[in-house]
């Protein structure tokens, strides 16, 4: 992979790799992470290269304190926001300056999911992308760990900390920055996804209107159940939207499990060439 380094509006320098350089125009898939993950969640067991093989060019970004990306100066003071308001547009602008005009989708797993959608409520036109897609996404109150108070734990532990522990408790290949897990487990647990200034996204997804796809594991019960994501469905404002639940899969199966090529994989890959070549 070649990488990129992309500066922030804030001076944060993020890692952006691309798998191989196209030159014609093709669809281009940006591959985000979520919690307690990195970019190699998606070369693990193979995903982003199947993407690649049906005919995508597929990115693949790093968010703030994960991993080759920067992890100081403040990682205490990092937020949610920071990954949808800073982040997220300064990854899409430079996919777009260099792929000029080929459509792009942001293809995200959990969190990173839920970036895609508020960076697409609230970013500036030019940091948008032409389709959403995500894997395990629930909407607010539906995450299962919220509901059954494990997120409230996973909050104190983190505060405490000044991180999230997930290499020691084999949750993840990476341990979660205390502000950020806090705000976005927060959002759940309190039902409303809503930024420090006020702004509340939930409902600025209805003015989102480009395509959207959610794929969801029927395994998965603790953090994206089914019910979940079909929420995020509902109140997108896109004509365009589907939802697909997958058998047999976990939350961390969708991209990891190997029976994913043929289900989650698949479906995610047809439906972003259907969608950006029409």
């Amino acid at each position: 992979m070649n990488e990129r380094r992309v500066v922030t509006d804030d001076g944060v320098e993020l890692a952006l790799f691309r798998l191989r350089a196209y030159r014609d125009g093709r669809p281009v898939v940006l591959l985000v992470h979520g919690a307690f993950s990195d970019h190699r969640l998606w070369t693990r067991r193979g995903c982003a290269h199947y993407l690649a093989e049906c005919g995508l060019d597929v990115w693949l970004a790093d968010l703030r304190h994960h991993g080759a990306s920067a992890r100081e100066p403040a990682p205490r003071a990092w937020r949610f926001e920071d990954w949808v308001l800073r982040d997220a547009p300064a990854l899409v602008r430079r996919v777009r300056d260099e792929m000029i005009d080929a459509p792009v989708a942001w293809l995200g797993h959990s969190a990173g999911g839920a970036v895609g959608l508020c960076a697409a409520a609230r970013s500036p036109a030019d940091a948008r992308c032409d389709a959403l897609v995500t894997f395990g996404t629930p909407g607010p109150r539906r995450m299962g760990l919220a509901r059954w108070g494990g997120a409230g734990l996973m909050i104190a532990i983190a505060r405490t900390l000044g991180r999230f522990p997930a290499r020691a408790l084999g949750v993840g290949s990476e341990d979660e920055a205390a502000g950020i897990l806090a705000d976005w487990l927060g959002w759940n647990v309190r039902g409303a996804w809503r930024g420090r200034d006020g702004y509340d996204y939930w409902a600025a997804l209805r003015a989102v209107s480009v395509p959207y796809l959610a794929v969801a594991g029927s395994a998965d019960r603790l953090f994206a159940p089914a019910a979940g994501c079909a929420q995020v469905v509902d109140q997108i404002g896109s004509s365009s939207k589907l939802l697909t639940v997958q058998p047999g899969l976990s939350h961390r199966g969708l991209v990891l499990s190997h029976r994913a090529r043929d289900t989650a994989w698949r479906a995610a890959a047809t439906w972003i060439l259907e969608t950006l070549r029409r």
